[in-house]
């Protein structure tokens, strides 16, 4: 398990284009003296997963789904990436701190 932070495995695609965004308008910034813009849009959402692991038992858990757009604009240039995370993964609060975590289910249980 795991913190929910852009260090985590499951925020990682969308961290590894924001950085690879930032670090290519830095560099025309830098070179050709312009203005650049990056919008980040990140809508959050969840779904309850089942999975029967024998006739008397199902395994029950809440799959965060993430759905993430990065625009940059450059003047009258704008570029958009966007992408979807959260599948096969689990999420979880702890009560007193009240902190978020998310666990990779395993793959072998994981419901495609």
């Amino acid at each position: 398990m795991q913190k929910l932070n852009l260090d985590s495995e499951l925020l990682k695609p969308m961290r590894e284009q924001l950085e690879i965004i930032i670090n290519k308008l830095t560099g025309i910034v830098a070179t050709q003296n312009k203005e650049a813009e990056i919008v980040l849009k990140i809508n959050l959402d969840s779904i309850k997963q089942f999975e029967e692991v024998d006739d008397d038992k199902v395994k029950e858990w809440v799959e965060p789904r993430i759905e993430y757009s990065i625009s940059e604009k450059i003047k009258e240039i704008k570029n958009t990436n966007k992408g979807n995370l959260g599948f096969d993964y689990q999420v979880k609060v702890d009560e007193e701190t009240n902190e978020t975590y998310v666990e990779k289910i395993n793959e072998q249980t994981s419901i495609f």
